[in-house]
């Protein structure tokens, strides 16, 4: 059941205005004020805007658009090491922890506009001795201190019968769920920069570990044509370039090795511990872990409700169209029921007598109609503000949008780019291979060896780069779709990694 909307606040500031000229018909307009408005919302009406969406995503396979799986990224990959790493970041990232903090904030705050809605009631209790001016023309000669005793109850409660409280209760409770969702946006994209990073150090130390073995393998290289320099057998030129192909190799491993501990950092930053600990965590050089089968987008209406940034974006809309209704509220007059009742009296011994009884009640009410114009410049800037709050709503859509396109085209093509320098690095340790073999034999000359050895080198440094960039690739997706995946890859599929 959808609530009233509230007639034009203008039009009944005249009406009533009009009738209150005349004290007789004060008391109908307002009754007639109040039976019109009672139960009425204040405020634009809030609904989700519509965004054009595509009917499936331009990067995504018929088979990645399927319904979504509901297994984790982390243990989609199968890697206890990985799966350590995120759960620590979920435990204790300080960037989670500081949405927490927002949450818990507003979650609080979120509870005290119910309270508002509420009569308020004050217990009250109390003494005095006074002695008033004997000099005073309107005292009574000869009269001494005076003893007075009071205690009692003061009761007051607001109708709100135009939404001055419900909208900035509606208003807060919106912000608390745009926290929520900006919580979940905190964790989801802490996740998948812990594994972004975790993929980037295994692939640093692949690089590293290579570049060690390709040092090795040019100083083994070194010395088989200095020897056969010394021996006269080899030309000085080959020489050089052996040794220079092998002190760019050793220049070479300092950079791999700062590259390594730049990722170390990061996951000691993300999961909040020693750098040392993430060592040990980690452990030493590994493979890479087995990619999910294929990466399930969802439809894009699918993909708009599981994305925490729109989600957050929206209750924000939300809570400035409520914002919009609170300023309209002001329009009105507030009504408030006021009651008091206690004793009074010279001792406090009659306290609780009926004789020293007090009581009082009736309403209050307090109208701005003479302040129109304020209150009206009021409710544009708030028209304007959850005009803003729309566009951020919109611009929100469009960027994840761009977003998930973008992750799905940057996985597809990491995908082919690894397939393919896979191939040519193992193409290419084959070819050096055969060229150590056929420079052993004499048939062929050592620059053709260090041809070799350099594209061997380049090509499998490149091969380590791509399962990296895969891998990473694969995380962004994951943040991009927000989040799950696992179905049984697809024949053709351009984003299912090659078998």
């Amino acid at each position: 059941m959808t609530a009233r909307r509230c007639p034009m606040p203008d039009a009944l500031n005249r009406t009533a205005t009009r009738a209150l000229r005349r004290p007789r018909a004060a008391p109908m307009a307002l009754a007639i004020v109040a039976a019109l408005l009672a139960g009425c919302t204040m405020g634009p009406p809030h609904s989700r805007p519509d965004v054009a969406l595509p009917d499936g995503f331009d990067q995504a396979s018929p088979a990645s658009s399927a319904a979504v799986a509901g297994s984790a990224l982390w243990r989609a990959f199968d890697d206890p090491r990985l799966t350590a790493l995120i759960e620590r970041t979920l435990a204790a990232n300080t960037t989670i922890a500081q949405a927490e903090a927002r949450l818990a904030e507003t979650r609080a705050l979120a509870g005290l506009p119910v309270f508002s809605l509420l009569p308020t009631v004050t217990a009250a209790a109390g003494g005095s001795r006074s002695r008033p001016s004997g000099d005073d023309p309107f005292v009574p000669p000869g009269l001494g201190a005076i003893d007075t005793y009071s205690t009692g109850f003061d009761a007051s409660w607001e109708l709100d019968l135009f939404g001055s409280l419900r909208n900035p209760s509606r208003a807060i409770r919106a912000r608390d769920q745009a926290n929520a969702a900006d919580l979940q946006a905190a964790r989801l994209s802490m996740v998948a920069e812990t594994a972004q990073a975790y993929f980037a150090l295994r692939g640093a130390q692949r690089r590293e570990a290579l570049a060690r073995e390709n040092l090795d393998a040019a100083d083994e290289v070194l010395r088989v044509i200095g020897v056969l320099f010394e021996n006269g057998r080899q030309n000085a030129v080959d020489f050089a370039r052996a040794r220079a192909q092998r002190d760019a190799l050793a220049a070479n491993l300092p950079l791999r090795e700062a590259e390594r501990v730049a990722q170390e950092q990061r996951l000691a930053v993300l999961t909040a511990q020693p750098v040392a600990d993430v060592r040990a965590a980690v452990g030493a050089a590994g493979a890479f872990p087995e990619l999910p089968a294929l990466v399930t987008t969802g439809t894009p209406e699918d993909w708009l409700r599981r994305r925490p940034d729109i989600a957050a974006a929206e209750r924000r809309l939300a809570a400035a169209r409520n914002d919009v209704g609170e300023e309209i509220a002001a329009f009105f007059p507030r009504i408030v029921l006021n009651g008091a009742f206690g004793w009074t009296g010279q001792s406090a011994s009659v306290l609780g007598d009926a004789r020293a009884e007090r009581w009082q009640w009736g309403p209050s009410l307090t109208w701005r109609f003479l302040d129109v114009g304020r209150v009206r410049l009021n409710v544009k800037a708030a028209e304007a503000r959850a005009d803003g709050a729309e566009a951020a709503y919109r611009e929100t859509v469009l960027r994840a949008l761009e977003e998930t396109e973008n992750a799905l085209a940057g996985y597809r093509a990491s995908n082919r780019a690894a397939t393919a320098l896979g191939n040519a690095a193992t193409a290419a340790a084959e070819a050096s291979r055969l060229s150590r073999l056929r420079f052993q034999a004499g048939a062929d000359d050592a620059l053709a060896l260090l041809q070799t050895e350099q594209t061997r080198i380049d090509l499998e440094d490149a091969a380590v780069q791509a399962q990296t960039a895969r891998t990473t690739a694969l995380a962004a997706l994951y943040k991009a779709v927000a989040g799950d995946f696992a179905q049984a890859p697809q024949a053709g599929d351009p984003t299912a990694p090659p078998g």
